[in-house]
């Protein structure tokens, strides 16, 4: 059986090409591809608002809430031991997403998944085995993957889901810079050869950095540092919401195999057609910056939500399908504790399991955790149509 399983995972990533970049287009095999998926968000970085731990402790208790992937595990491991934290935490990455998600988003016509994780699993025990597992299972389906760097050492702004919020300590102490570049330069020589891994995304949404110099400054000594190791793999730069403007010509910062990613939300909007007007008010801007690169461009996140909705996102997957964009819808999955209109494709069926880590035992946790599987929550079929898969 493991050997009919390393055959079929063969299979499926001798047909992932190689990608590139030509011009404003992916490559694989000299033809033009774009990207079109879906992020795993909550996988590899828990956040709570779309994830179902409780998060504020028992009144008179001595426990700190719960407000990101650092203080959710560090509250399990106080109340029952770091073994019992490791199981609670392998059986959430076992359930959130399985084969099961994967073979659904392939058919769903998805081609890619973006996929969010910490720095700290490379430090975990266990955890660039973990990541590796991630990418092969991603790869056994068919489906290529973006290794997203959602929180840098430090942290890159002040934001929870960089793994513990109230840090954007990246930009102003050297160390955590250099902690990075090894990180990246490590994460090239793992997964540099890897044609399954379309992509590097270095800094997820780095917006905590002082000025767009200081953000383009970093980004650089990321870039040197991936290409010691993966010379041509593609690498993805965010603007950080600076303004696409802000980003460098390539060829200034003598950068190949680069593409720029943005991140589309609108959360002011009023009403369902201002997420498409004020998407058709953006993209001549860009477009018009992007020529002057010469670039591809990845929207690694966007969503419709508020006033969300198949109708919405039916005609704003065709503004970014017409103008040539590679793009991940944010997100695959969520169980919030509240419900969350469409931010996540699936989404539970009934009431939640809400997780408690200030008073479930190991066992109901991970009982919880197992009711969370996408086999015992919704898939709205025209939801997924609506990507036009």
């Amino acid at each position: 059986m493991f050997t009919a399983a390393l055959a079929s995972l063969a299979l499926a990533q001798a047909s992932l090409l190689p990608i590139g970049v030509s011009g404003t287009h992916f490559t694989a095999a000299g033809k033009t591809l774009a990207l079109r998926g879906v992020n795993l968000g909550g996988w590899l970085v828990e956040e709570t608002w779309m994830t179902p731990w409780v998060e504020e402790p028992p009144s008179g208790s001595n426990f700190k809430p719960v407000k990101d992937h650092v203080s959710l595990w560090a509250t399990v491991e106080q109340r029952l031991g770091a073994d019992a934290m490791f199981r609670v935490r392998n059986a959430w990455r076992d359930n959130w997403i399985t084969s099961t998600d994967l073979a659904t988003i392939k058919s769903a016509g998805f081609n890619h998944v973006r996929l969010p994780f910490l720095d700290s699993i490379l430090e975990e025990p266990g955890g660039i085995e973990r990541l590796h597992g991630a990418v092969s299972q991603i790869e056994a389906a068919g489906l290529y993957v973006v290794l997203d760097m959602h929180g840098l050492p430090g942290g890159q702004s002040m934001e929870h889901h960089t793994g513990q919020e109230k840090r954007n300590r990246l930009w102003f102490d050297v160390e955590n810079i250099t902690q990075a570049e090894r990180d990246w330069a490590r994460l090239g020589k793992e997964f540099g050869d890897d044609p399954g891994v379309a992509a590097f995304d270095l800094m997820n949404e780095p917006m905590g950095g002082p000025n767009a110099a200081m953000v383009f400054m970093v980004y650089d000594r990321l870039y040197r540092a991936v290409r010691s190791t993966a010379p041509h793999k593609v690498i993805l730069i965010e603007d950080g919401y600076k303004g696409f403007e802000t980003s460098p010509h390539p060829n200034l910062a003598q950068w190949t195999d680069v593409a720029y990613s943005l991140h589309f939300y609108n959360f002011d909007a009023k009403a369902p057609g201002d997420h498409v007007a004020g998407l058709k008010k953006d993209l001549p801007k860009i477009i018009e910056l992007l020529g002057y690169r010469q670039t591809p461009m990845y929207v690694g996140e966007w969503n419709v939500e508020p006033h969300g909705g198949a109708e919405v996102i039916k005609p704003y997957v065709a503004e970014l399908d017409k103008v040539g964009f590679s793009w991940a819808f944010w997100t695959w999955k969520e169980a919030g504790k509240n419900p969350l209109g469409d931010w996540g494709v699936v989404r539970p069926r009934g009431a939640v399991h809400v997780l408690n880590p200030f008073t479930n035992s190991e066992a109901e946790m991970i009982a919880k955790i197992k009711l969370l599987r996408t086999d015992n929550m919704d898939v709205p079929a025209g939801l997924l149509s609506a990507f036009g898969g």
